[in-house]
């Protein structure tokens, strides 16, 4: 397939190498890498340029009917992720979703969620604040284990260094009574992606980071779960590319990020 790539950041970098080794023509637009020209008809696009820029980039393509993904956040704000959602074949890139330790997991019937998501300081993702850079992560595998509409948020968040919110903890309880606790740093001293699902008779302890699971019983009898290798990523554009192709639909559709951003919007409100 011919791919336009837009964006050659960190990213855009790892697309570009993925979309390479899986054996797609790859067209990057880059104006900061003097990359400009557009292919005139390329089968898929990706968009991997800072957030503020997902909607202008994504929708002339998407009006031609062309599929896109869009990196997570799909949009900076509510009203442009709405945007987005009014094309079914804009798909978002939420990776975690094809993380092979989240994958492994199942849908366990959920009641309880508790997410850590910490991160060195870095000189990268400043256009937007840790909830919509890190916390957007866990807030839609939360929707994807609960999906039952959202009946309460409570966080409170700091900003250290960016000027932006740097630190947030949420609470956010659902309409059937789940609840999420989540927590996100991009100031810390260590780097953690941590989930931890609990059930009826047990809880399961993922690790998304090194990529490992493991379950609890209601005896409290600890047993590692098999977790199969991959690169998140990589699945994740086969996926898109294979739905972009007429294959099954891409999992995280803008109409299904849609929330995700929602949510996030109501947890910054909650910080301020």
């Amino acid at each position: 397939m011919r791919v336009a790539l837009y964006g050659l950041g960190r990213m855009g970098a790892h697309h570009a190498r993925h979309l390479g080794e899986l054996g797609h023509s790859v067209d990057i637009v880059d104006p900061a890498r003097g990359l400009v020209e557009p292919p005139d008809s390329p089968d898929a696009v990706v968009v991997a340029t800072p957030t503020g820029s997902h909607l202008e980039v994504a929708l002339p393509w998407l009006e031609r009917g062309v599929p896109v993904l869009v990196e997570k956040p799909a949009a900076a704000t509510p009203v442009e992720a709405a945007r987005l959602a009014q094309f079914p074949h804009c798909s978002v890139g939420h990776v975690e979703r094809f993380n092979p330790a989240f994958v492994a997991l199942g849908n366990p019937a959920a009641r309880f969620v508790q997410a850590e998501r910490l991160a060195p300081w870095a000189d990268r993702g400043l256009d937007v604040d840790v909830v919509l850079d890190l916390m957007v992560h866990d807030l839609d595998l939360f929707g994807a284990l609960c999906p039952s509409p959202v009946r309460e948020v409570r966080a409170n968040g700091l900003s250290m260094v960016s000027g932006r919110i740097d630190i947030v903890h949420a609470r956010v309880e659902l309409e059937d009574g789940a609840v999420g606790l989540f927590t996100a740093s991009r100031v810390s001293r260590r780097a953690a992606r941590v989930l931890r699902v609990f059930s009826a008779g047990g809880y399961w302890s993922a690790d998304l980071k090194a990529r490992t699971l493991v379950h609890v019983d209601g005896n409290l009898a600890e047993q590692s779960v098999p977790v199969a290798a991959g690169d998140a990523l990589r699945a994740e554009l086969v996926a898109f590319l294979d739905a972009a192709a007429g294959g099954p639909p891409f999992p995280v559709s803008a109409t299904v990020a849609l929330p995700v951003i929602e949510l996030a919007e109501r947890i910054r409100c909650a910080c301020s």
